[in-house]
């Protein structure tokens, strides 16, 4: 298929899709009610009808973000066209040949709100779509044979939207993660963005089990300085802690203990084993010293 038709069938699908309205996600309209104090649709229009309004490219940039919900309608469409940079280029100018109305919903009880696609949000959208970005041959083949026929689509629009760098161990790890968790494990797709998320951080070429422990040992330092801090505010406050010149890192222990189990539980399916730490903790909360085991994390916090 040439290139205009690439691009006019794309554009010709988003349209479609954009014709049948936006419902707004939650983060959405939590971002929305923070900034504007909780505003009416008539308020909303206001804005958006006042162009000298400094509010009103940044509230139809966020009114018209590309969530989940719509990538997921073109992931297959994308991953048969495979655009290129050049390609993607074009096509906001055939998605804009005319103004494009929408309809966005609300969650909750307020009016829907009307608007018009402009021809920067237009390209700022296809822009956030990231068109021409192509997933792994052999990431894709393991995926469609490994994952169910109704997630996959949506294993492969996170990676589309993530910015890791693809070298061969990466894509290498990612095809282990696929075949060696099991995807209906209700915690796979929390651990799917953990590792989409952790090896962006990792330069090429890492060494990926080393990597995986160092990222457990800075959450395990995060609980050590947690119970520190704990200790010293039992005798101090707050305010007379940094009166001292203390340094106070605020730790949420939960999350940090839930990243933990995370990292074993990946590290322990894609490598077969995993490390452990000296206790820390008091007698009751402890992290259990062990070489290479390949029992569960004891975490009896």
């Amino acid at each position: 298929m040439d290139s205009k038709k690439k691009c006019n069938q794309l554009a010709e699908k988003i349209r479609k899709i954009l014709g049948c309205g936006i419902t707004l996600e939650n983060d959405a309209v939590h971002y929305i009610d923070s900034t504007f104090s909780n505003p009416t649709t008539a308020e909303l229009e206001t804005i958006l009808q006042d162009d000298s309004n400094c509010e009103k490219d940044p509230l139809m940039e966020l009114l018209l973000y590309p969530d989940e919900s719509i990538q997921l309608r073109l992931e297959a469409l994308l991953e048969r066209l495979q655009f290129s940079a050049a390609e993607e280029q074009f096509v906001p100018h055939y998605l804009f040949r005319e103004p494009i109305p929408v309809r966005i919903r609300f969650p909750d009880d307020r009016e829907s709100l009307s608007l018009i696609v402009t021809e920067d949000i237009a390209c700022q959208l296809i822009t956030r779509l990231h068109i021409s970005k192509h997933l792994d041959g052999k990431l894709l083949e393991v995926i469609n044979k490994s994952a169910e026929a109704e997630t996959r689509d949506g294993y492969k629009v996170k990676i589309r939207n993530s910015r890791f760098s693809p070298d061969q161990n990466k894509i290498q790890f990612l095809c282990d993660f696929f075949e060696k968790l099991e995807s209906p494990n209700p915690d796979f797709n929390t651990s799917l963005d953990f590792t989409l998320s952790w090896l962006d951080e990792l330069a090429e070429n890492q060494d990926l089990y080393q990597a995986l422990m160092s990222k457990k040992r800075f959450y395990l330092r995060s609980l050590q300085k947690a119970k520190k801090l704990e200790t010293q505010l039992q005798k101090n406050n707050l305010e007379t802690l940094l009166s001292q010149g203390k340094r106070v890192i605020l730790v949420d222990k939960e999350d940090a203990r839930k990243k933990i189990r995370l990292i074993d539980k990946i590290s322990r399916a894609v490598f077969g084993k995993t490390e452990y730490s000296e206790p820390f903790h008091s007698v009751e909360e402890h992290i259990e010293l062990s070489a290479n085991r390949n029992s569960e994390l004891e975490d009896t916090c």
